[in-house]
């Protein structure tokens, strides 16, 4: 556990330190692989992130996604923290964003879908590996929200990263969430 710990600590005192011209050219590059790549599968449903702490950004990302007619979705945390399972509410123009108890704004007033509903999942994350394994924030709301439908083949899982974000191992443990691909501003990394 302590070294999921280090590289935790680690990685995300790199990504604090990425300057706003960084964060402009991985949302362009990232947005440009994510296009290419993934623009014309057809998902109908798709979650997204908002952006925290110098994340990868997803604006440009979510507004592909909204203008090809498909529908984008935002986290929801339930506001009891002990349960782990998210919710996705839709984002959309009209949506009214409001930050939830970890300071993440989150879709309000719209309508509500849940994890097995979603056909590409993008999450953010702190680290991934050669594996396909992430390592995000350390409350596992992405690992357990997503237990019960790994054997879904529907679903594609995607990160988004800083090319610094890979790591040698992300330690995964047996209940830890495993990702179809991984985009960074250099490329993307596909795992099986």
């Amino acid at each position: 556990m302590t070294d999921k710990i280090s590289l935790r600590k680690e990685k995300i005192q790199e990504r604090d330190s990425v300057s706003k011209i960084e964060r402009g050219l991985a949302e362009k590059n990232t947005s440009t692989h994510f296009i290419n790549n993934y623009g014309e599968l057809d998902f109908r449903k798709v979650s997204i992130y908002f952006p925290i702490k110098n994340e990868v950004p997803t604006k440009t990302i979510a507004s592909y996604i909204r203008d090809s007619g498909k529908k984008c979705f935002l986290p929801l945390i339930d506001k009891d923290l002990n349960n782990k399972e998210m919710k996705f509410s839709e984002f959309t123009n009209e949506a009214s964003l409001v930050k939830n108890k970890f300071n993440i704004p989150e879709s309000l007033n719209s309508s509500l879908i849940i994890g097995s509903e979603l056909e590409l999942i993008i999450m953010p994350l702190v680290a991934f590996d050669d594996k396909g394994y992430r390592l995000g924030m350390g409350q596992g709301y992405y690992d357990f929200t997503f237990r019960n439908f790994l054997l879904n083949e529907k679903q594609v899982f995607l990160g988004l990263a800083y090319d610094f974000q890979k790591a040698e191992s992300c330690y995964p443990e047996e209940h830890d969430l495993k990702m179809d691909a991984v985009i960074c501003p250099s490329g993307v990394y596909k795992f099986s």
